[in-house]
């Protein structure tokens, strides 16, 4: 259940998709996961004048951008401008093939595979159980973690983590970061879920198809688009069960000791 209000949480921001506080849970011990410091989004390519002074008020120290090289390239960034050397933008290191393709893979697919609502539900579920264990994603999951918990806190703690639409790899990573601080699986997918409330996906549909269409010079049905335009609770379950334990997961997988976890539950609640 969460402990702010949604007008709280949700921030109704002009250019920025589904741009949301993730704190305000119940964490371990029943401390409530800090307001403020925690963040979700979309990508930042459209930010407009009133929209960039406005997060750039955040206290956000680390910008952490799930993309892929060729989402980055097409639709850099415009936030931050500060040139502030202690603002760090984490992305996935330029190693595995699909940051050295052409595409993303979920373009990919949408080019060459895509036909049907149930191949669109079957691709998702297959990335959401397999972002874990990728080796891009957990080389970036592991540098967020070990950003979050240095031992010097930085003046600005806040972090904004985000993709292109901010709901499935940020949700994955969004739901590891709130499981490690303590908050419930319920809670965790109420968060996860608040994408039905934050955009409106119907009204994306149609003008999605269209474009899809044209581009790939075949006709995709908005149907066909909507597994891959909102949320299913399978979705991130499928992740959920990837991950098994989050603290042997964070631990095993990630590098996340225990003097870090400590570290990160005590910037991070009360």
């Amino acid at each position: 259940m969460s402990l702010i209000a949604p007008s709280d949480r949700l921030k109704p921001f002009e250019s920025i998709y589904n741009f949301r506080d993730f704190g305000g849970y119940r964490g371990v011990g029943g401390r409530p996961v800090r307001t403020g410091l925690l963040f979700r989004s979309a990508h930042l390519n459209n930010l407009t004048g009133p929209d960039l002074n406005a997060i750039d008020a955040l206290p956000v120290g680390t910008i952490v951008d799930l993309r892929h090289a060729p989402e980055r390239e097409r639709q850099p960034s415009r936030w931050p401008q500060r040139q502030d050397p202690a603002t760090v933008v984490l992305t996935q290191p330029v190693k595995g093939m699909a940051e050295r393709a052409r595409v993303a893979p979920h373009e990919a697919f949408a080019e060459a595979e895509l036909h049907t609502a149930d191949d669109a539900r079957r691709y998702m579920l297959r990335s959401y159980g397999a972002r874990p264990h990728d080796p891009g994603f957990k080389a970036l999951f592991a540098q967020t973690l070990h950003r979050m918990t240095e031992e010097e806190e930085p003046a600005a703690p806040g972090v904004l983590v985000h993709c292109a639409a901010g709901k499935d790899r940020t949700g994955t990573l969004v739901a590891l970061i709130q499981g490690l601080l303590g908050v419930s699986d319920a809670d965790i997918m109420d968060d996860y879920m608040l994408t039905e409330t934050a955009v409106d996906i119907e009204a994306l549909l149609e003008p999605a198809a269209t474009s899809f269409s044209k581009r790939y010079g075949r006709p995709i049905g908005a149907d066909a688009l909507r597994p891959m335009f909102g949320v299913e609770a399978g979705y991130l379950q499928a992740s959920l069960d990837a991950m098994g334990d989050m603290e042997r997961y964070a631990a095993d997988t990630l590098g996340l000791d225990e003097m870090r976890l400590s570290r990160l539950r005590a910037r991070y609640t009360g």
